[in-house]
């Protein structure tokens, strides 16, 4: 006779009751808290198969077991939570389904004790399930013909991880590779390329399908480079004290893409966009990566100008890393790894002016992140680019207003920031001459200057903004920038 599932549940308390403790309202000290669903396989009792995410829904999320309730997917979540603990004897692991395990073999390969398990029983009405605890302090649930693995949270920011959904960007059903299987098994790199995988989707759905090939190209050899310099492109290590360095080492790569991609918008102007586009290579001696994230206008006549401008501009049909006068190193560094990065933000984009920030970061070796930021101001109707000679009457006087301005606003906010007071102003007036270091807004200028330090430290830059109110006596009455 075939039992209903009610009675089934039942039977299975009753019967395969150990040495448990009456039912409470609040978990263990070592069972309560939030656990992570990390791994899924098939049954010693099943037909052994390749699982997939609808053959184990359960797995990537998380489960916080609380008083009285228990939070998480709908599968396992329970208002009216009761709590026991104990110990549960092989013949009545997961409802005496391993009875016939004559000789151990499932148990080892569930990494649970031969002795008796340790047991944290979870009671939700009539429905009744127990937690095994592994000889790896990892938890094991049945659910049907699926056994699910489930950890305690590692890594960075574990304590804001809260019940519901934890895994990665992919399914971690495929997981294969050591890299993946970490990813994966963490609480914070799950995180990480969440975000990554979430920014990268955006971008899918918002860019062009020529921009957006640019950044597929750049992710795929992103990763590639990532697993290797991280460690994770070996067999997966036994040892956790091995394995945590590579996890550390994904962590932080992982976080800056995720930041890098999500920083990245599009903008419009009519029928016009400015959308990213990204490159990525490495090289191996001296060990350097170059991210290059630059802007490309879609959408109109306007656009083939720009692009061949920028292309130019930024130097597109080369590498940074490949020359020295873009991106220099000395021979002494050692082991250290360094990067070539370059990004952008877009001040003003419309049917007159587009004016982009370019920020170069450079890691050369040593003690210091180089800076070096520069602007590109468009002229949209006459498709070139604006000079200072196009916005300023002739006769100079702006470079006085301007030099005076921005030193009384420089003296202001260094000392604001406390920095100290032997500031090197000597390259002012060629910093306020240069065209490349004004980004031409909606309604103020703003003039980026590196400050340099008599003291050693190091040097600094400060963007400063100037009202057009107040630069309009100085400016041509047909300015592009009006």
């Amino acid at each position: 006779m075939r039992m209903g599932p009610a009675l089934a549940l039942l039977l299975f308390v009753t019967g395969a009751q150990a040495q448990m403790m009456p039912l409470g309202p609040a978990p263990e000290s070592g069972f309560a808290g939030v656990w992570r669903v990390i791994a899924a396989q098939s049954a010693p009792w099943a037909k052994p198969r390749k699982l997939s995410k609808t053959d184990a829904p359960l797995l990537e999320y998380a489960v916080d077991f609380e008083t009285n309730e228990v939070k998480g997917p709908a599968a396992l979540a329970c208002g009216q939570a009761k709590y026991a603990s104990g110990d549960t004897y092989p013949v009545h692991l997961f409802g005496g389904r391993l009875v016939l395990d004559k000789d151990g073999a499932a148990l080892k390969a569930l990494d649970l004790a031969w002795g008796g398990t340790s047991t944290y029983r979870v009671a939700c009405g009539i429905i009744v399930r127990d937690y095994y605890m592994g000889e790896d302090a990892d938890l094991v649930l049945g659910e049907g013909d699926v056994i699910y693995r489930l950890e305690r949270p590692t890594g960075m920011d574990v304590e804001q991880y809260k019940a519901g959904f934890s895994g990665p960007g992919f399914d971690c059903t495929h997981a294969r590779t050591t890299g993946e299987r970490l990813i994966c098994g963490d609480a914070a790199l799950s995180k990480s390329d969440a975000k990554l995988n979430a920014a990268y989707r955006v971008l899918e759905k918002s860019e062009s399908p020529e921009s957006f090939a640019t950044f597929r190209a750049s992710q795929r050899a992103w990763i590639a480079y990532v697993m290797k310099i991280c460690g994770a492109n070996v067999p997966m290590p036994q040892d956790l004290g091995d394995r945590n360095p590579i996890v550390e080492c994904l962590n932080g790569e992982y976080g800056d893409q995720a930041d890098l991609l999500g920083d990245l918008k599009i903008v419009k102007a009519g029928a016009l966009t400015i959308e990213p586009r990204m490159r990525f290579r490495s090289q191996a001696n001296p060990d350097t990566e170059e991210s290059d994230v630059y802007p490309w206008m879609n959408g109109g006549t306007q656009a083939a100008a720009f692009n061949n401008f920028i292309a130019r501009a930024l130097k597109l049909d080369r590498w940074r890393m490949d020359d020295k006068s873009l991106f220099r190193y000395g021979n002494d560094v050692d082991d250290e790894k360094l990067h070539a990065r370059r990004f952008y933000t877009v001040d003003r984009f419309d049917d007159q002016v587009a004016a982009v920030a370019i920020d170069t970061s450079d890691f050369v070796g040593g003690h210091d992140e180089e800076h070096y930021p520069t602007s590109f101001n468009w002229n949209m109707a006459k498709a070139r680019p604006i000079s200072l000679d196009d916005v300023f009457a002739a006769g100079g006087g702006w470079k006085k207003f301007a030099l005076v301005y921005c030193r009384k606003a420089l003296a202001r906010r260094t000392k604001d920031d406390g920095l100290p007071a032997d500031l090197e102003y000597s390259e002012l007036p060629k910093q306020v001459a240069d065209g490349a270091n004004w980004s031409w807004g909606k309604d103020k200028a703003s003039v980026t200057f590196w400050i340099f330090m008599l003291s050693g430290m190091p040097s600094a830059n400060y963007n400063i903004d100037i009202p057009y109110r107040l630069l309009r006596p100085y400016m041509k009455p047909d300015a592009p920038v009006l």
